[in-house]
């Protein structure tokens, strides 16, 4: 109970120490209640990560009002998670006619190093995206595995491009 308590609030204290001068005493607040996030990562102030087991690596930027949540969220090294976007690990199974959201569980989502992922995007439950990916703003990457060095792009996301090696 107080560790739920803690996550709701904790996001709005840390909104009070904005910008990217601040971000090593965030990260290292990240840290005090429980999330893997590394002392060189940029989650900036207004982010919110709640409910699960987080864990974001080096050298990777969340943009302002970016919500994780929901169960296992692996970020590799070297993102950017661009403003405004939803990573959301948790889902429901199929209910009954009288509620079709049935019984919630924990997922996963797994983010390669490297990856981009544009502005007002979703990630859910069950995605795997590869590493070197670009993820279009606005798309909605839903449960599969994505490969590497590709864009990904749409509702739901699909893959539009590969690059290559050099690219």
């Amino acid at each position: 109970m107080l560790r739920t308590f803690i996550q709701y609030f904790w996001p709005h204290l840390l909104a009070l120490l904005p910008g990217s001068p601040f971000r090593s005493m965030r990260c290292r607040l990240w840290r005090l209640i429980g999330y893997e996030v590394s002392l060189d990562a940029n989650v900036m102030a207004g982010s919110s990560l709640r409910y699960g087991d987080i864990s974001i690596g080096s050298c990777t930027f969340v943009g302002e009002g970016t919500l994780i949540t929901g169960g296992a969220v692996s970020i590799g090294d070297n993102c950017d998670i661009a403003p405004r976007c939803v990573l959301h690990a948790g889902s429901h199974s199929i209910g009954s006619p009288t509620r079709r959201a049935g019984a919630s569980y924990a997922g996963s989502i797994s983010i390669g190093t490297g990856t981009w992922v544009g502005t007002a995007s979703t990630i859910l439950a069950g995605a795997e995206i590869g590493c070197g990916v670009i993820v279009a703003a606005g798309s909605v990457v839903t449960k599969g595995v994505y490969p590497d060095n590709v864009l990904l792009g749409g509702v739901p996301a699909r893959v539009i491009r590969r690059f290559d090696c050099d690219d």
